[in-house]
C-alpha cells in the first residue's frame, strides 16, 4: 500500500514537476470531458426527464400537414373552427386543445410588458396538465370576457398576490380581468416566438361556438393541436386525411378554395407530445454526442501518444523495478495511481467548463434547443464523468504498457541509450494516429458541408438590397371592424384606403421617404393567393405584392423587361410579375414575351390583368425556414389583403435610426380601434431570422478547427516523437555526409503510409457516414462534393507540414552536437 501511496504522492508532484506532461492532459481531456458532459446532459434532459410543466401520460399532438410545395407544409389545424368540427367526428372519449402561441405587448400599471400570447380552446391547460395556482379553471361559463395569467407574470407583475379578483391588465386596447393564473408552459416549440416565453397570457374561446362561423379559409403556420385520450381511441393518420376530404367537401362553400385545398397533398401524423415537442431535436442530440466523444478520443489517443513516449523514457526505471520482482500488472496499477491526480484535476476542469457551456447554451443554440433551464450538472454527470476518467486511465495504464516484457528491459539497461531500443515500438502509435485520422476526416467531412449550406443560406443574393429600411405596423384590435373593412367593392376611395393614406401622410413627417407597402421584403408574414389557369385547370400560387412609386428603385429590385408601374396605372388592372412566373407562362425562352399579354386571375372580367412589366424574383426569408416559391405579382391597385394590421415602410438616411416613441407621437389617435404599434428595422430582422443559421455556422466552424487542431497536434507529436528517437541514426547520417533534404524525405516516406490509410480511410468512412446522417434529418443538406473535396484537401496538406515541421527541427541540428548530447 505504501508503494501506491508514494506513486500518488509523485503523481501530484508531478502536476507541477513536469507541466509538458501534465498541462496538455487537464486542459484537453477536461475541455473535451466538458463537450460530452454537457451534450449527455441535454440528452438527459430532453429524452429522459420528465416534462417539467406537462402530464406526458395519454397526451398526443395531432396534425394535418397540406403540402403546398416542396419546402412549405401549412398545418390545416391552424383554425379553431376545423379543431372544433374534429372533436365533433371522433366523439366525447377523446380531449382536444387548440393552441395558438404569438407575442405581443401589455400594460400592468402603466407599464409595457413583453409576453407570449396564447390564443386557446377552453379547457386547453386542463387537458395539457397545467397546474392551476390561483382562481379559476378555465372551463368556466363566460372565459371569453377574462385572461389568465403565467406563474412567472404573477409573480414579477403582481407580487404572486392571492386575491386576484380585481386584478386587471390591459391587451390590445381593452381591459381584461385576470380569472386564473397557470404555471408557466415552457415545453412548447418556441420557434415561432420572440424573447421570453415565461410571461405568457392566456385568451379562450368555446371550441361549439366557433363552429356557428363558416371556415375563414386561412392557413398559419405555428398552432398546435393536443388530444388527450387512451392510444386504441386515437384518429389514425389515414383517418385524418379521410376526415379533411369530408370536411373541405362540406364546410369549404367557395368552390375555388374548396377545389384549391383538395388538390394538395395531405399527411396525416399523431404522435407522443414528447415526440412532437423535441421534433428532430432527438437527433441532432445522438450527432452531438457521436461529435463530442469522437472529439475526446482523438484527444485521448494524443495524449496516449504522449504517455507512451514519456513511458518509453522511463524504461531503465521499469527495467530496474522488474529485476526486483514486480509484475507488468503492478507496474499498470502504479502508472494507474500515479496518473490518478492530474485525471482527477481533469475531471474537476471538466465538471466546471460543463457547468459553464450549459450557462451560455441559450446563446449558443437560441431557440434550437427545448428545456434550456431545466438542463444542470448533477450527480449523475459527476458519477459520468468519474466513469469516463477511470476507464480513460486504465486505457491509458493498459496500453503506455503493452510492449514491455523482462528481456527487453534487461536489455535496455545494458544499452547506451543511443539509438531506437526495441522498448519504444510505434506500432501501436501509428495505428491510433490512423484512428484518429479516420475520425478526422469523418468529422470535418460533415462540419464543412453544414458551413457551406449555412453561410449559402445566411448569406444568399435575396433580388434586393438592405437600406435602413423600417416596417411601421399598428394591429386591427376590433374584429367586426375588420369585418368590415374587407367587404369593399373597389380600393380606391375605401375606407381602408384612407386610412392607409392618413397612417402614411403622418408617417411623413419623420425624416425618411414613405411607401404605402403593407410589408418589407424581407418578411415571414408571407402571404399567397390561388387562382385557376384557364388553360389547365390547376390552382395557380402567387404572392400579391403592393406597389408603390419608386420603391423598386429604393430596395434595387430590377425590372428586367416593359417597364415599372406609375400613377397612371393606379385604378387600371395592370401588373407586374416576376421572372418565374414569366417563364412558367411561356418558357425559358419567351419569357420576356409576356410584356403586354393579359392573364385571367378569376371567374370575372375583373379578373383579368395585363402585364406591363417583369422584374426580379425575390426571397422573403434567407435563412431557408421557408420555403416559398410561389411567384411575386405586383398590383397597381391591391385586391388581395390582408386586414389584420394596418402597416407602411419607412427608409431612414444612413446613420439614424427609428424608435418606437418618435413614431407612437405621431400615429397617436389615429383611431381608437388600432391596437399595438410596432417598428420592426430590416437590419435587425435579417440578423434575427439569420441567427440561428450563423450560429451554427460559427459552432460548427469552431469544432471543424479544433478537429483539425487535435489531429495536427497527432501527427506533429508523432513525428516529433519518431525523429527523436532516430536522432542518434540521423545524426550519424549526417555526419557522413547525408544531405539534410534526403533525411527529411526518409522521416516523410515513413509516415506516408500512415496518412494514406488514415486519409483513404477516413474520406471512405466521411462520406458514408454523412450518407447515413441525411436518412435521419430531412432537412440536411445534399453532400457537397466540392466542400468534401476541399476539406480533405486541407487536412491532407496540414498533415504533411504537420510531419515535415518537427523532422526538420531534429534534422537542422548541428549532428556533431547531436551525438555529444546523446
Amino acid at each position: 500500500m505504501r508503494l501506491y501511496i508514494n506513486a500518488f504522492k509523485q503523481g501530484i508532484a508531478r502536476v507541477f514537476t513536469l507541466p509538458r506532461l501534465s498541462l496538455p492532459l487537464i486542459s484537453t481531456l477536461g475541455l473535451t470531458l466538458a463537450a460530452v458532459l454537457t451534450v449527455v446532459a441535454v440528452a438527459n434532459t430532453l429524452l429522459f426527464k420528465p416534462l417539467p410543466d406537462v402530464n406526458e401520460t395519454d397526451l398526443h399532438q395531432v396534425e394535418l400537414q397540406l403540402e403546398f410545395n416542396e419546402g412549405l407544409i401549412v398545418p390545416f389545424f391552424s383554425d379553431l373552427r376545423r379543431v372544433a368540427s374534429a372533436k365533433n367526428y371522433w366523439g366525447n372519449d377523446l380531449e382536444w386543445a387548440y393552441i395558438s402561441p404569438g407575442n405581443t405587448t401589455i400594460d400592468v400599471a402603466n407599464s409595457d410588458i413583453n409576453v407570449t400570447t396564447f390564443n386557446a380552446s377552453t379547457g386547453s391547460p386542463e387537458v395539457l396538465g397545467l397546474a392551476l395556482l390561483n382562481g379559476q379553471g378555465s372551463n368556466i361559463e363566460n372565459a371569453e370576457e377574462g385572461v389568465w395569467i403565467s406563474k412567472s407574470l404573477w409573480e414579477s407583475a403582481y407580487s404572486s398576490a392571492t386575491d386576484m379578483t380585481h386584478m386587471t391588465l390591459r391587451l390590445e386596447g381593452s381591459d381584461y380581468p385576470i380569472f386564473g393564473v397557470f404555471d408557466n408552459y415552457t415545453s412548447l416549440n418556441t420557434a415561432s416566438l420572440t424573447g421570453d416565453t415565461a410571461e405568457q397570457v392566456w385568451r379562450f374561446q368555446k371550441l361549439e361556438q366557433s363552429l356557428a362561423q363558416p371556415d375563414t379559409i386561412t392557413l398559419n403556420i405555428g398552432p398546435i393541436t393536443v388530444v388527450r385520450g387512451p392510444k386504441g381511441d386515437l384518429p389514425q393518420p389515414s383517418d385524418l386525411e379521410n376526415w379533411f376530404v369530408d370536411y373541405a367537401n362540406n364546410e369549404i362553400t367557395i368552390d375555388r378554395a374548396r377545389e384549391f385545398l383538395l388538390s394538395k397533398k395531405t399527411v396525416g401524423e399523431v404522435s407522443s407530445y414528447r415526440d412532437a415537442f423535441i421534433g428532430d431535436s432527438e437527433q441532432l442530440v445522438f450527432v452531438l454526442i457521436i461529435a463530442m466523444v469522437s472529439l475526446l478520443i482523438m484527444a485521448c489517443l494524443n495524449l496516449l501518444n504522449m504517455f507512451i513516449a514519456h513511458y518509453q523514457s522511463r524504461s531503465k526505471e521499469f527495467a530496474i523495478q522488474m529485476c526486483m520482482g514486480s509484475s507488468v500488472g503492478k507496474l499498470r496499477r502504479l502508472i494507474f495511481v500515479e496518473n490518478l491526480p492530474m485525471f482527477l484535476m481533469a475531471t474537476l476542469l471538466g465538471l466546471l467548463a460543463a457547468g459553464w457551456l450549459i450557462e451560455v447554451l441559450p446563446v449558443l443554440a437560441g431557440d434550437n434547443l427545448p428545456l434550456l433551464d431545466q438542463i444542470s450538472v448533477d450527480v449523475s454527470s459527476v458519477i459520468l464523468a468519474l466513469i469516463f476518467i477511470v476507464f480513460i486511465n486504465v486505457a491509458f495504464a493498459t496500453i503506455a504498457l503493452l510492449y514491455v516484457d523482462k528481456m527487453t528491459l534487461t536489455d535496455s539497461l545494458n544499452s547506451s541509450g543511443k539509438g531506437t531500443p526495441a522498448q519504444q515500438n510505434q506500432t501501436i502509435s501509428k495505428a491510433l494516429m490512423v484512428v484518429q485520422l479516420s475520425l478526422a476526416c469523418v468529422l470535418l467531412t460533415a462540419a464543412s458541408v453544414s458551413v457551406k449550406d449555412s453561410y449559402n443560406n445566411a448569406y444568399r443574393n435575396l433580388g434586393y438590397s438592405m437600406p435602413n429600411a423600417y416596417e411601421v405596423s399598428m394591429a386591427v384590435a376590433d374584429d367586426t371592424w375588420r369585418t368590415s373593412l374587407e367587404e369593399f367593392d373597389n380600393y380606391q376611395g375605401s375606407e381602408w384606403q384612407q386610412l392607409r393614406q392618413a397612417f402614411t401622410e403622418r408617417l411623413s413627417a419623420l425624416d425618411g421617404e414613405v411607401f404605402d407597402i403593407n410589408a418589407l421584403p424581407l418578411t415571414g408574414n408571407v402571404s399567397m393567393s390561388a387562382y385557376p389557369d384557364p388553360d389547365s385547370g390547376d390552382s395557380v400560387m402567387i404572392r400579391p405584392m403592393m406597389w408603390a412609386p419608386g420603391v423598386f428603385d429604393a430596395f434595387e429590385i430590377p425590372v428586367i423587361a416593359g417597364r415599372d408601374l406609375n400613377l397612371d396605372d393606379v385604378g387600371l388592372p395592370n401588373i407586374l410579375i416576376s421572372q418565374s412566373f414569366a417563364i412558367e407562362r411561356a418558357g425559358e425562352a419567351n419569357w420576356m414575351s409576356m410584356v403586354g399579354k393579359e392573364i385571367k386571375m378569376g371567374d370575372t372580367a375583373e379578373d383579368i390583368f395585363k402585364v406591363v412589366g417583369i422584374v426580379h424574383d425575390i426571397d422573403p426569408m434567407p435563412s431557408g425556414t421557408l420555403n416559398v416559391d410561389a411567384p411575386e405579382v405586383y398590383f397597381s391597385s391591391p385586391t388581395r389583403m390582408n386586414f389584420n394590421t394596418l402597416s407602411a415602410v419607412i427608409i431612414m438616411p444612413d446613420g439614424e435610426s427609428l424608435n418606437l416613441e418618435s413614431v407612437a407621437n405621431l400615429v397617436n389617435g389615429l383611431d381608437p380601434r388600432l391596437g399595438e404599434l410596432r417598428v420592426d428595422s430590416m437590419s435587425e430582422r435579417w440578423e434575427s431570422v439569420t441567427q440561428a443559421t450563423r450560429l451554427n455556422m460559427l459552432v460548427v466552424a469552431g469544432l471543424a478547427l479544433l478537429t483539425l487542431v487535435l489531429a495536427v497536434i497527432g501527427v506533429s507529436g508523432l513525428s516529433q516523437m519518431t525523429a527523436g528517437q532516430r536522432s542518434y541514426e540521423l545524426a550519424v547520417r549526417m555526419a557522413t555526409g547525408a544531405k539534410q533534404a534526403r533525411l527529411l524525405q526518409l522521416l516523410m516516406k515513413e509516415s506516408l503510409w500512415m496518412l494514406i490509410i488514415g486519409l483513404s480511410l477516413g474520406a471512405i468512412a466521411g462520406v458514408l457516414a454523412y450518407q447515413y446522417m441525411l436518412g435521419l434529418f430531412e432537412n440536411a443538406p445534399s453532400l457537397d462534393w466540392s466542400a468534401t473535396i476541399g476539406i480533405n484537401v486541407l487536412l491532407t496538406f496540414a498533415m504533411l507540414v504537420s510531419v515535415a515541421i518537427p523532422g526538420w527541427r531534429i534534422i537542422r541540428k548541428d549532428p556533431m552536437r547531436t551525438l555529444r548530447e546523446l
